[in-house]
């Protein structure tokens, strides 16, 4: 019995090693859904209470990445398009904020890797 435990732990441990090594993994999940094992990580983060408006809005992913868009939306205002200037892939995209009212904020974002494959996500923050 004890071998067997060994033997299932075993494949689990390399199973969840292979998925950890693949950089396309986790594409499918929106940030906002998105685990921290995901690699995905946003600032502002998802649930983030701001003091003040943020300066910039980023996403730091596990590999190479062109930001495309960043759409901010806030109940009872007007949704703001982002401007997002052509820049380099890399592993952690931003782009600079209007300043915010206060509120409660959703940041849709989409990105596109070098080879094609296409991400998109959103996270909400408050603005206080």
């Amino acid at each position: 019995m004890m071998i067997r435990t060994l033997v299932v732990t075993a494949a689990l441990a390399f199973a969840g090693a292979a998925a950890a090594q693949d950089p396309h993994a986790g594409h499918a999940m929106p940030a906002q859904a998105a685990a921290p094992q995901s690699g995905i990580t946003t600032v502002p983060a998802n649930g983030a209470m701001t003091q003040g408006s943020p300066e910039r809005f980023s996403v730091t992913f596990p590999h190479a990445m062109v930001l495309k868009t960043v759409a901010l939306s806030a109940e009872g205002q007007a949704p703001v398009d982002v401007t997002v200037p052509a820049a380099p892939a890399a592993a952690t995209v931003g782009v600079a904020l209007p300043r915010l009212a206060p509120g409660t904020y959703t940041a849709a974002w989409t990105a596109e890797g070098p080879d094609g494959h296409k991400m998109s996500g959103s996270v909400s923050f408050m603005v206080h």
